[in-house]
């Protein structure tokens, strides 16, 4: 079984976290990331992921995000925090196959929610794939 903390997006989410809090770019919680990701990158993981994944419905269906997975820093949470313990900071979630809201595959352990700035990163999200960025 492969670890998921190992993977190219978890590994990736810690050194820009923690190159933020490093550089002071950030104050304690100031600040969210999301990076949108394929189901390839997280298939090797499905052993992982929590048995029952939490499901949180959006306040804006994004049809244009369906199935597609992220990971996602957690609400008020330290980047100084993701290096010591990625899975109580981030989490991968999969928008359902709607856009109505999605699912917490991994991490945001404790009950934890990603970063209330979610909606407005996957508007951001969802113009990049309009215009054709990926």
């Amino acid at each position: 079984m492969q670890n998921i903390t190992q993977s190219w997006f978890v590994q990736g989410m810690i050194k820009a976290t923690t190159d933020a809090w490093l550089k002071g770019w950030d104050e304690r919680n100031g600040g969210n990331l999301t990076l949108r990701l394929d189901d390839a990158d997280i298939a090797p993981y499905h052993d992982n992921f929590h048995q029952q994944p939490r499901y949180i419905p959006l306040s804006q269906p994004m049809p244009l995000l369906a199935n597609t997975p992220f990971i996602v820093t957690g609400s008020g949470k330290f980047f100084r925090n993701v290096q010591l313990d990625p899975a109580a900071n981030l989490g991968v979630v999969k928008v359902d196959s709607d856009g109505a809201g999605y699912h917490i595959l991994w991490g945001l352990t404790h009950e934890a929610v990603p970063t209330s700035e979610l909606p407005a990163h996957f508007l951001s999200h969802c113009e990049r794939i309009k215009s054709h960025q990926r």
